[in-house]
């Protein structure tokens, strides 16, 4: 199975979770807390099927990707954040696609967004560091998800873009 199919069936399981505790989940076109904020670790497939939806991009918009990266700090925003959207969104990585869900890690530890914290996903069940319903039981870790894919390093998104060509700000 290619990535682009492997990703279409993922987005199916996917979209069946967030059915499933939409009751918990206030994400929303506009809302981009999570995008504006983080590492954002990706695998090396992961930044190549990314760099697909790049060079998709409008060359305005590829400009103001640029420019974004060349203000980038690590933990910062994502370069792909325009307008409080992200401009690939087709093409983002497998973090974004999963965040907004709780779930059960390897470790036997239930992973929450980050918003949590700001009375967003999952604040209504989230109480004293707990959660207080059942997660979801499948472990949606970047690792896990792509263990049947030789999926390379995992780096985060300002250390892939401040390494690759065309992001350095040098030939823009």
């Amino acid at each position: 199975m290619d990535y682009a199919a492997f990703l279409n069936n993922l987005d199916l399981r996917l979209d069946s979770y967030f059915e499933e505790y939409k009751d918990f989940i206030y994400c929303k076109i506009g809302c981009s807390s999570c995008c504006e904020k983080g590492d954002y670790p990706l695998s090396d497939i992961e930044l190549q099927y990314m760099m697909n939806g790049y060079i998709a991009l409008e060359n305005e918009i590829k400009k103001i990707v640029q420019e974004n990266v060349k203000n980038m700090k690590s933990g910062g925003a994502c370069p792909f954040l325009i307008d409080k959207k992200c401009s690939i969104y087709p093409y983002r990585p497998i973090i974004c696609r999963v965040h907004g869900l709780a779930y059960l890690c390897r470790t036997n530890t239930v992973k929450v967004p980050h918003c949590v914290k700001e009375n967003k996903n999952f604040s209504k069940v989230f109480q004293d560091g707990e959660i207080i319903i059942n997660p979801i039981k499948e472990n949606l870790d970047t690792p896990e998800i792509l263990k049947n894919f030789k999926y390379g390093e995992i780096r985060n998104l300002y250390d892939w873009l401040n390494h690759s060509p065309g992001f350095s700000g040098t030939d823009g």
